[in-house]
């Protein structure tokens, strides 16, 4: 995916370059290497940085490309206006893989929707694999020349992948096998995967022999396409490194009032969203108070609907001390087309400069929701994917009708429930918080990023420090459910 945690770095520009290629202004007419017959759609949308910011003037090409073939076919390209927004004609009869390259950063992109294409640009990775039981051939990735060989002992290497969404594709007698998708979600210079295994039952895929990488969340530092009846081989793994189901609490002491680690009263706070709320403050992401704030009919009373580059600001909460429960109303309008992330729930103030503890979003790339605390930190679980997202690609939270969210941490695991049902895996997903320096703010619905800005309307939400059940969380979702 892109780098999910918005650090970014410099290095070399990727040389692979289709022959003909040249690079042209965003008014200009697409650039194709060798096509008579450009295209009959447009794909419109915006590149960006890891740090979520508009790649201005950033090279965008269209490679025809697919996982079945040795090589790139053509190509047509454009490029990104001063705000990072492109248009590029291109044949949607082809399969297409969009590549963007700015200042020595580069990514790819499967481009989901040609309405709202995007396209995030990193420092490319070293990539370090094996293919199991190869002896030869080589890997390509798809949208680009770079080819490595597959040496002796199956092991294969690239200096400099692209952050993205990334299809490995393993090529022997100059026929293409097998492939590996999943999204670069991980800070640093090398990316390590385990060996790919190519079975007859994942009739053109590879998969690797650790179900920890199926397990929902971003394990080993990627997020692994698993497509619909894959059969993930399920090594057994040592059972120091298995972490231990949660422990079910007593009905009779669930949903008491716990005090934090901090030793001050429990977070206990009921925000109506309808203007009347003292302790919130609406402001611009340049932290100044807004000059105006949008109201809306919500789920009972008035809701708030954010302008691009407002967020809520709660003050110096810390329900991330200990357990928490945190939910919302939400009328989300899902993809908007600006940016990576919307975030719902965040307790920070300044992400580049360390100070960031937890936060709740949605990100465009992989259509899900996540929780990301120690974003670096994948041993200690510090960034957790918890479902999919817009019910239009198979996820869970609906769009332009009033849904209910709740994200519950109790013992180190979080739990997503939408409109009461649990949407993330029942034995919790592990997760830490980032220990800060200072004591940062709690915000919702978006950050000091213009683009992290939650795309709906937000109603009735409550952040309190203890891990409310099942039947609670129910029971609040009956409360205004239509």
């Amino acid at each position: 995916m892109h780098d999910l945690y918005k650090h970014a770095s410099a290095v070399a520009v990727l040389a692979f370059w289709a022959a003909g290629l040249s690079a042209c202004s965003s008014e200009s007419k697409d650039v194709a290497g060798g096509v008579t017959d450009i295209g009959n759609s447009v794909a419109s949308g915006v590149v960006v940085t890891e740090a979520n910011m508009p790649a201005a003037y950033a090279r965008v090409v269209a490679y025809y490309d697919s996982w079945d073939k040795t090589s790139i076919e053509d190509s047509v390209e454009t490029k990104a206006d001063a705000d990072g927004k492109f248009n590029l004609n291109f044949d949607s009869t082809r399969s297409v893989v969009l590549y963007a390259e700015n200042d020595g950063e580069s990514g790819l992109s499967r481009m989901q929707s040609p309405e709202n294409a995007l396209v995030m640009v990193g420092h490319p990775r070293r990539l370090e694999s094996s293919v199991a039981s190869a002896s030869s051939g080589y890997m390509r990735i798809v949208g680009s020349n770079e080819t490595a060989a597959v040496n002796a002992d199956g092991s294969f290497a690239f200096d400099a992948m692209p952050v993205g969404e990334i299809s490995l594709v393993y090529v022997a007698s100059e026929q293409p096998q097998a492939r590996f998708d999943f999204m670069t979600a991980v800070v640093g210079d090398t990316l390590k995967i385990p060996a790919l295994e190519e079975l007859a039952k994942n009739d053109g895929w590879l998969t690797i022999s650790d179900y920890r990488y199926y397990s929902g969340a971003s394990f080993g530092g990627i997020m692994v396409d698993v497509p619909e009846g894959l059969v993930v081989p399920q090594k057994e793994i040592p059972k120091d490194t298995v972490k231990p189901l949660p422990i079910v609490p007593d009905p009779a002491t669930t949903d008491t009032v716990a005090v934090d680690t901090t030793e001050e009263l429990a977070v206990s706070l009921v925000l109506h969203m309808d203007g009347k709320d003292d302790q919130i403050e609406i402001r611009d992401n340049d932290g100044s108070i807004a000059d105006t704030v949008t109201y809306v009919e919500g789920v009972s009373g008035k809701g708030i609907l954010l302008k691009v580059g407002q967020y809520i600001e709660v003050g110096e909460i810390d329900p991330c001390a200990g357990d928490f429960t945190m939910t919302a109303w939400t009328k989300w309008g899902g993809f908007r087309g600006d940016g990576i992330y919307q975030i719902l729930f965040a307790e920070r103030s300044d992400w580049n400069s360390g100070l960031s503890r937890f936060q709740l979003q949605y990100e465009i790339m992989t259509s899900s929701i996540t929780a990301v605390g120690d974003g670096a930190d994948f041993t200690g679980y510090g960034y957790a994917w918890l479902a999919r997202g817009n019910v239009e690609r198979g996820g869970s939270l609906p769009m332009n009708e009033w849904a209910h969210m709740a994200l519950v941490y109790e013992g180190g695991n979080l739990y997503l429930y939408i409109n009461g049902v649990l949407a993330s895996d029942e034995a919790g997903v592990p997760f830490k918080p980032k220990n800060t320096t200072e004591p940062v703010p709690f915000r919702i619905g978006g950050s000091e990023v213009p683009n992290d800005t939650w795309n709906g309307a937000i109603d009735e939400v409550r952040i309190e420090s203890v891990a409310h059940n099942a039947e609670w969380v129910k029971a609040e979702y009956e409360k205004y459910a239509k």
